[in-house]
């Protein structure tokens, strides 16, 4: 079956209002990754290219399962709460505006 198309201004605004869009007590994922050069570099150091959607949705969840070190105590706020729609769009957002 074909995967429905990512949308990345609900992938905006669950990064930028995480708490918001998802009416959920977590911290905003903007709080700690607004800075797009950080970001990319985190994503690459992982070994991928942050332009790669799926590559940054893998990052994600993998972080959010708490099996990326450094990340597990910061995302495992996000277990049980983000969707894997939520990760799509997420991911697709991510892989768009902060690429460079």
């Amino acid at each position: 079956a074909a995967a429905a198309a990512q949308d990345t201004e609900r992938g905006r605004k669950l990064f930028a209002d995480t708490r918001g869009a998802t009416g959920r007590p977590v911290g905003d994922c903007i709080a700690c990754h607004a800075n797009g050069d950080a970001l990319r570099g985190m994503i690459e150091n992982r070994g991928g290219n942050p332009k790669d959607q799926r590559f940054v949705r893998a990052v994600l969840q993998k972080s959010i399962e708490g099996s990326v070190p450094g990340a597990a105590n910061a995302k495992a706020q996000y277990r049980g709460v983000l969707t894997a729609r939520d990760l799509d769009d997420l991911s697709a957002y991510i892989a768009k505006a902060h690429a460079s």
